[in-house]
Formats: C-alpha cells, sequence, structure tokens
C-alpha cells in the first residue's frame, strides 16, 4: 500500500513539474520575443529536460512568410528603422506605422509587432532600448516592395523604365527616390522646432 502511494505521488509530482517546465518555457519565449535573454539555467531542471527544451528563441524567417497585413507592418517598420538614427522602440514604431493609416493587428499592438520583429531575419532586436536593421538598403528595398501603398507614388515606380532606357519626354529626367524624413519620436522632437 504504501508503494502504491508513493508511486501517486511521484506520478502527480511528475506531472506537476511538466507543467511548470512548460510554464518556464513559455516565459522564456516571451522574454525572447522582447530580446531579453533568460537568466541561467535553475538547480531544479534535470538533464533530460535539457536535453528536450526547444530554443528560446524561435528561428528567424524571411519577410515573406508573413502574411500580407503582417507583411506590411513589418515592412513599415523596417522602412521607418532604416531611416532613423540609432535604435527604434516598438510603441515609437507601431504609432509611426498607424500614423501612415496602417492597422497592425492584435489587442497589444507594441506586443504584436513586438513580436513579428523578433521573428524577421532582417531585424535586430536590442531588447528594451530598441530595434535596428542589419542592413539598410536592403530594409528600403523590402519597404518599397511589400508597402509601397503607404510609401508615395515614387514607391511605386520601380519597375519603370530608367533614366538610362528611358525614351520620351522624361528621359534622363527622373528623380532619385526618397523616403520620408525620419521620423523622430517626440522625446527628441523640441519645442521650438
Amino acid at each position: 500500500m504504501r508503494d502504491s502511494m508513493n508511486a501517486d505521488i511521484v506520478k502527480q509530482m511528475r506531472a506537476e513539474e511538466a507543467d511548470l517546465l512548460r510554464k518556464l518555457e513559455a516565459v522564456r519565449t516571451f522574454l525572447a520575443a522582447y530580446g531579453e535573454a533568460p537568466k541561467g539555467d535553475t538547480s531544479t531542471e534535470g538533464a533530460a529536460s535539457k536535453a528536450t527544451r526547444s530554443p528560446t528563441r524561435s528561428k528567424s524567417v524571411p519577410i515573406t512568410s508573413y502574411q500580407a497585413d503582417t507583411r506590411t507592418s513589418v515592412a513599415l517598420a523596417l522602412m521607418f528603422m532604416a531611416t532613423s538614427h540609432g535604435l527604434v522602440k516598438t510603441a515609437d514604431l507601431v504609432r509611426a506605422i498607424e500614423a501612415m493609416g496602417h492597422e497592425i493587428g492584435g489587442s497589444n499592438k507594441v506586443n504584436a509587432l513586438g513580436a513579428l520583429l523578433s521573428r524577421s531575419e532582417d531585424v535586430e532586436g536590442h531588447g528594451k532600448r530598441g530595434w535596428t536593421v542589419y542592413d539598410r538598403e536592403n530594409a528600403l528595398a523590402l519597404a518599397r516592395k511589400y508597402a509601397g501603398q503607404y510609401l508615395g507614388s515614387d514607391a511605386q515606380k520601380e519597375n519603370e523604365p530608367s533614366s538610362e532606357n528611358a525614351v520620351g519626354s522624361d528621359a534622363g529626367e527622373r528623380e532619385v527616390q526618397t523616403f520620408p524624413k525620419p521620423w523622430e519620436p517626440p522625446s527628441v522632437q523640441t519645442a521650438h522646432g
């Protein structure tokens, strides 16, 4: 009888341990989405759980793996990061993107965009300090390709003839494509302009 009770207790404790490890992994995944490294392994984790644990950060994915709306959100974020000086916070990206007329999905827009950016192969997270792009020119090209409708008519002209091979009245008169002035967060702007 005693062995049966011990076996039941051990079984319940193993189930509790497995549940707690799942919760710990969820917290670590959440931290990774914010660019934070989890603290060192706790002494209560066994070698078996370490061997079967998935990595805390999901694989980086190309922008083409996102659905159309989320791809546009990421593309606009790339544009703002590429045209900004230094790190850009997620909340600032949300404000800038929505000011352009694009709606970010999710009930918590900052968390939703942060989760998308944390999976992007084009973005580097710096924890709570903000985000940067790995390659500015590539980020701008992706923004033109996937969010051109928000960037004005110049962004849509990518497939038109260039001044080198253009003929007619606009031959040689094509202007270089420009992006809007980099968005400056309110904390950086002064009251005097």
